[in-house]
């Protein structure tokens, strides 16, 4: 569609010097790039001056081989020391910068080939830093090198692959985040996110509505470009609130996710992880309006209705907790965490059976659900079933080795079968946790009273 309206303009563009300043005014600079190109095609009747303001033009997107050619055909038509001056400096530059960059190609010095380049007297010439930067790139000196990308981009915004060499930079950044938070390296991880966040500018007015009706392709395609570089703004935000929420860093978290939401306040997931930080703060009120917000976001987030269900069920709300579970239910019909709440609200309320129900249901979409087996333990243990008490409460000690509510309810289970050595072991591993301290060595005080 572009090269179809560069057609257009070729047919319609008489090649005159007036029509040429009016695109350098709007700084269509790659328009007259390929105005000056169909010019030498067709050998077109203009003077040197045009194709002088075209070399200014291409020596502005440090296009050096473009602003000599434009340059020699200027000359072509009217030789003045002016353009001589003009081509020796252009060629001068262009051949500095081969010999720096062949000190590093080829002599495998990078340190030299920088120090040279960084020595060449072209102030304005951005390819200079363009070039540092692919250097310390290639050295994997990452940060040095979007220094010299930004550097670049400053000089000369309008040359496409400066922009995108930061984007590529803050790009590996984020992809060493995500391999530091998949191994729960949450330190690193938040290290590598922030410094690309840090470095990640956007336009925050494209944000604003617009009729894009009235835009042409150029403004349309520009947009485009800044909403894709809001998204991945977004995108990156998202990680470093997760990434906070995980180091327990929650006001961070909680500003990350106000930021980000101001940005798309339709992000479902941002809603649900700022209600967890607020839970976490003790605001649990607008916890709880963030988790609702979530749903109105996205109605299918099961998530955001296990979220509230929690809140209702901490809250003793049994029917608004149930309406919520099992909608998370209706969503993903193998939502082994809802079904094991749902458990806990049954088990909460003497409904045992239903509670049965649950948690094996709870298991059989998540076979390692040592909650749901402990509390299975639990539920067997208040019916007086301690043989299958004590072999959930196995089981789940079997996945989970260290967790003491299983040796509790199997401390339990084995009082109930008679195994009161086995129960006052099983009572003493549940002691070693600040919850059931208390209530084991209650236990234990009775077995060893009937002992006596």
């Amino acid at each position: 569609m572009r090269m179809k309206n560069i057609i257009l303009l070729l047919l319609a563009f008489s090649y005159s010097n007036a029509e040429l300043d009016s695109l350098i005014n709007e700084k269509k600079y790659l328009e007259i790039i390929e105005v000056a190109d169909n010019a030498i095609k067709t050998s077109a009747d203009v003077d040197d001056v045009f194709f002088k303001k075209a070399s200014e033009v291409a020596l502005l997107l440090d296009d050096l081989d473009k602003a000599i050619q434009y340059l020699k055909k200027s000359i072509s038509i009217k030789d003045t020391k002016d353009y001589r001056d003009e081509w020796d400096r252009i060629v001068r530059m262009r051949k500095d910068i081969e010999i720096a960059l062949k000190r590093y190609q080829e002599e495998n010095d990078y340190e030299g080939a920088i120090s040279e380049l960084e020595s060449l007297e072209y102030p304005d010439c951005a390819l200079i830093d363009y070039s540092i930067g692919k250097i310390y790139q290639q050295e994997d000196e990452y940060a040095s090198a979007l220094e010299s990308f930004k550097t670049a981009v400053r000089k000369n915004p309008y040359r496409e692959k400066y922009s995108l060499s930061i984007n590529y930079i803050i790009g590996k950044f984020i992809t060493d985040g995500d391999e530091y938070y998949s191994m729960r390296d949450f330190s690193s991880a938040l290290d590598q996110y922030l410094f690309a966040d840090t470095n990640f500018s956007i336009d925050v007015n494209s944000q604003k509505v617009v009729d894009e009706d009235s835009l042409n392709e150029s403004q349309l395609e520009e947009l485009n470009k800044t909403r894709d570089q809001i998204s991945k703004k977004v995108a990156l935000k998202f990680k470093i609130a997760k990434t906070y929420y995980f180091l327990k860093e929650y006001s961070d978290s909680q500003e990350a996710l106000r930021y980000l939401i101001a940005l798309k306040k339709d992000h479902y997931e941002a809603y649900k992880l700022l209600g967890d930080v607020l839970k976490r703060l003790g605001d649990r009120d607008l916890a709880l309006k963030n988790y609702l917000l979530a749903i109105d976001a996205n109605e299918n987030y099961e998530k955001a209705y296990l979220a509230v269900g929690q809140m209702y069920l901490s809250d003793n709300n049994i029917d608004g907790a149930k309406k919520y579970l099992l909608s998370a239910i209706d969503i993903k019909k193998d939502y082994a965490k809802a079904y094991e709440t749902l458990g806990i609200l049954y088990q909460n309320t003497s409904s045992y059976n239903k509670a049965i129900d649950n948690y094996l249901k709870a298991l059989e979409y998540d076979r390692r659900n040592y909650k749901a087996m402990s509390r299975l333990a639990s539920v067997y243990n208040s019916l007086e079933k301690y043989d299958l008490a004590k072999k959930y409460a196995k089981n789940c000690i079997k996945v989970k080795r260290s967790y003491p509510d299983a040796y509790y309810e199997l401390g339990i289970a084995e009082k109930g079968l008679g195994s009161r050595v086995a129960a006052i072991d099983a009572f003493n591993k549940a002691k070693k946790s600040s919850k059931w301290r208390k209530a084991a060595q209650y236990e234990i005080d009775l077995i060893k009273k009937e002992l006596d």
